[in-house]
């Protein structure tokens, strides 16, 4: 029989730990998929171990393992490797001997390799995990429901991020901020607010908020609002509604926690 599985130190458990968000050996695979080439490569290893050395084993318990097998090349969609599991299986028949079966399962391997050397495969750092997964709306359920318009790039500015591409995920909030701050602007009675500056706008919104009953508590929770895009302001170091040429990954950090928790509150007051 083969023996019990275990988790070996392969290529495949030091690529994962390589610097995040840093391009990796075919062995690092993105998202779920990881766990499934390990799984994958340590079984074939191990059958290989097992033929090689001649230790006894049944065809049945091979071919359970061949269908474990197969489960872990379709989750990884390796088709060669697939119809080659096929193969195998339907090749097993009473009397064949181990060294039939590890020719067979070490082509098995090369094919493994071959396919995913073809791939390119990107490591995301566990930080980043809920960037780019996103099991939750990245800005919350209540602006998913309020600014469905922002809901595309909310999301890609999470997974940019997550990809260590700031200055694009600058991009995705920037369009973000400009249909939120229509929408504020719009509900103070301000015109083509989008067209401002940041400074303009800011202004002319105090002017509004200025103008209102100062002890209703819409006219605070507007303060507030306007307070919030102050801070967005600052963390664009922009006077005008555009971003610089470039951005770091800390710089697009600052600004998505600062657009998040200016539009969760604008949400709440529109």
């Amino acid at each position: 029989m083969f023996p019990a599985l275990r988790e070996p130190e392969t290529d495949c458990n030091l690529a994962v730990r390589s610097r995040p968000g840093s391009l990796v050996t075919l062995m690092a695979i993105l998202e779920v998929k990881a766990d499934a080439f390990c799984r994958l490569s340590s079984m074939i290893g191990q059958m290989i171990i097992a033929l090689a050395q001649n230790w006894t084993t049944e065809m049945g318990a091979v071919a359970g393992t061949l269908g474990e097998l197969q489960r872990e090349a379709q989750r990884l969609d390796l088709r060669s490797v697939d119809q080659h599991l096929s193969r195998i299986y339907e090749s097993i028949k009473p009397g064949m001997t181990n060294q039939v079966m590890h020719g067979m399962v070490v082509e098995l391997y090369n094919r493994m390799l071959d396919e995913l050397n073809d791939r390119f495969f990107l490591s995301i750092s566990a930080e980043d995990v809920k960037h780019y997964r996103q099991s939750e709306p990245l800005f919350g359920k209540d602006v998913e429901a309020k600014f469905p318009e922002m809901s595309e790039d909310i999301a890609e500015a999470g997974k940019c991020l997550a990809l260590e591409r700031p200055t694009a995920a600058v991009f995705h909030l920037m369009r973000t901020m400009e249909i939120a701050v229509q929408r504020f602007g719009d509900k103070l009675g301000i015109r083509l607010a989008s067209e401002k500056n940041w400074q303009n706008i800011l202004d002319e919104m105090n002017k509004a908020i200025k103008a209102l009953d100062q002890k209703a508590a819409q006219t605070k929770a507007y303060a507030e609002a306007s307070a919030l895009l102050y801070n967005v302001k600052l963390c664009w170091r922009n006077a005008v509604m555009h971003p610089k040429q470039t951005y770091t990954t800390e710089e697009a950090r600052a600004l998505l926690n600062a657009v998040s928790v200016f539009i969760r509150d604008l949400a709440g007051i529109l």
